[in-house]
């Protein structure tokens, strides 16, 4: 199955409608959306949907949101982005949480704008902005190994057992290979090594909060891949990732045998992943791409007819869920034998463009969901506009001619 310019055009002026008329698109509203690192998804998609719908009020909005973040940045926590949440502080004055991870997001979010529209006038200032987080984080959240803590969780600075913290490897992982790259700094994927030699080895059916069985294995593996992906990708990255296997992981949570979920997928693998087992000698880069073929190989067998994937344990976790299509094209267009993965994403695209599919993931109403399916179709608006810029635009008009109920 091939991407559909029609199914992708109809899909993407839905979302460009919603966000259009959303409190997002207002420059008098300070927070428009409850999390911040979910409004930075939606920002990286207005970035790629300018381009793709001539629409300049999707710069005006990506331009917003990187000055609001200058803004306050430091309001929360010491040169920290200003979460949208987590403000309630305990008796020290430490507040409930600053996470690396979700603050992350928000860099990612800054640094396509930056990257997508490089004549801004502000883009020095969203630059020195984002390199103070990373500083920050460098100073206070990093172990002697180089890997990344959860940050500030509970009133504490990486407390017990998060010292070291997947989501915030991936993340971060991917803002310094981001920085590097639109800065031309390349000290800074220097210090992405260890965090993706983390995201590649780590035991993630064994996590602290045993995510892969009690919330979904989507989560993981979108939010992982987030720092895989550009690792890949990156030529900055690919001699410093040809080396020997470092053992960068100091610690793991101790935690009973996996039990396994009776699968409502009939075609659900249940196999022994290949990582499970380290073989002496392995670069950081072969691990890398056997993680990442293993997460692909689990959505391969796990997608379901319609399009979607094994249900999350928990409905609140199909929010991740539209975000893949993001990653599976990203995958497709920069990593060589990936190019199958567009069948995958054809199909979740199908889903998401039809009602079920909006009642499924909750979008218009579930900001996280919709940001990130925004995101979905605009990386494949993007992929086709490429591929046949006539087709692409012969979708485009078709659908704004037809005049449907948008939303």
């Amino acid at each position: 199955m091939k991407l559909n310019p029609t199914v992708t055009a109809r899909g993407l002026v839905k979302l460009w409608n919603y966000f259009s008329h959303h409190f997002i698109a207002s420059p008098g509203m300070a927070h428009p959306m409850p999390s911040c690192f979910s409004e930075a998804y939606a920002v990286m998609g207005a970035a790629r949907t300018m381009d793709l719908l001539d629409d300049a009020h999707q710069t005006a909005i990506c331009r917003r949101f990187n000055v609001r973040m200058m803004q306050f940045q430091g309001v929360h926590w010491p040169d920290m982005f200003d979460m949208g949440y987590g403000y309630d502080r305990d008796a020290q004055g430490v507040v409930n949480c600053s996470c690396v991870a979700d603050n992350a997001s928000t860099a990612n979010g800054m640094l396509t704008t930056v990257s997508r529209f490089p004549h801004l006038p502000e883009n020095p200032q969203a630059l020195a902005s984002v390199r103070r987080y990373i500083d920050y984080c460098l100073e206070h959240f990093l172990t002697d190994k180089g890997v990344m803590g959860v940050g500030v969780l509970g009133h504490q600075v990486n407390p017990e057992n998060m010292r070291e913290y997947w989501c915030a490897n991936s993340l971060f992982a991917a803002t310094l290979i981001r920085y590097a790259t639109v800065s031309g700094d390349a000290r800074y994927y220097d210090l992405a090594v260890p965090l993706v030699e983390f995201i590649a080895t780590y035991d993630y059916k064994h996590t602290l909060w045993n995510e892969w069985t009690r919330c979904a294995p989507q989560q993981i593996i979108l939010y992982t891949s987030e720092g895989l992906v550009p690792a890949l990708a990156s030529p900055g990255m690919t001699s410093r990732l040809s080396v020997p296997l470092r053992n960068v992981i100091q610690f793991t949570p101790k935690t009973e045998p996996e039990k396994r979920v009776p699968a409502q997928a009939p075609n659900l693998m249940h196999t022994g992943f290949a990582s499970g087992v380290a073989a002496g000698g392995d670069t950081i880069r072969a691990r890398t791409v056997a993680r990442f073929s293993e997460f692909m190989e689990w959505l391969h067998y796990n997608q379901r007819a319609e399009g979607c994937f094994e249900h999350p344990a928990s409905a609140h976790y199909r929010c991740y869920e539209p975000g893949l299509t993001w990653i599976l094209l990203e995958a497709a267009e920069t990593l060589e034998g990936f190019a199958w993965l567009e069948t995958i994403a054809a199909r979740q695209l199908r889903f998401m463009s039809t009602d079920a599919g909006k009642l499924y993931y909750g979008l218009y109403a579930n900001d996280f969901a919709s940001s990130l399916a925004l995101l979905a179709f605009a990386t494949a608006g993007a992929w086709l506009k490429k591929r046949d810029p006539a087709a692409w635009e012969t979708a485009l008009e078709n659908v704004f001619e037809r005049g449907e109920d948008i939303w």
